[in-house]
């Protein structure tokens, strides 16, 4: 039997790449679609399991709302994703943290971890927009590419 050794949420609008994440993660080949509705996956792990989170919706204020009615519970860490391709959806993180407020009260987990998804995208065109709003630890993936030794980081 596994007890679950960590809570982790995913929180970021609609298409930066959160349920690909879990998919990975998982192991599932299936192609992710539209986030609907909050999925938990437990993702099994050698030294216990990791309860993941995916909160639906495909803008700000929608994911802070799903995010308000999920956050009754603790969570360990919240990955805040953003697609370094587009500078509005690193934005959108900060009206999701501002909206939990309102909604809720703030994001209270021990950690957060802002995550650049889409790396491999960026280095293709040359571009990336880097996290320059947000004062929390970032890390920089490819959900489609990275090998998961590396994922699983995000989520430990």
């Amino acid at each position: 039997m596994f007890n679950v050794k960590r809570r982790v949420v995913l929180l970021g609008v609609g298409g930066v790449g959160k349920t690909t994440l879990v998919y990975r993660l998982m192991g599932l080949s299936a192609v992710p679609h539209a986030t609907l509705r909050p999925g938990l996956y437990r993702l099994y792990l050698s030294n216990g399991a990791v309860e993941l989170l995916d909160v639906p919706g495909q803008h700000a204020a929608e994911v802070a709302q799903y995010a308000a009615r999920q956050m009754a519970q603790f969570f360990d860490r919240a990955v805040l994703m953003y697609d370094v391709m587009r500078a509005d959806t690193l934005y959108a993180l900060s009206e999701i943290l501002d909206s939990l407020c309102i909604y809720r009260n703030c994001l209270s987990v021990r950690e957060v971890l802002v995550v650049g998804n889409k790396r491999d995208l960026a280095e293709e065109y040359g571009y990336m927009v880097e996290n320059s709003i947000l004062p929390h630890p970032t890390a920089y993936i490819s959900a489609l590419r990275d090998p998961p030794e590396k994922l699983i980081k995000i989520v430990r």
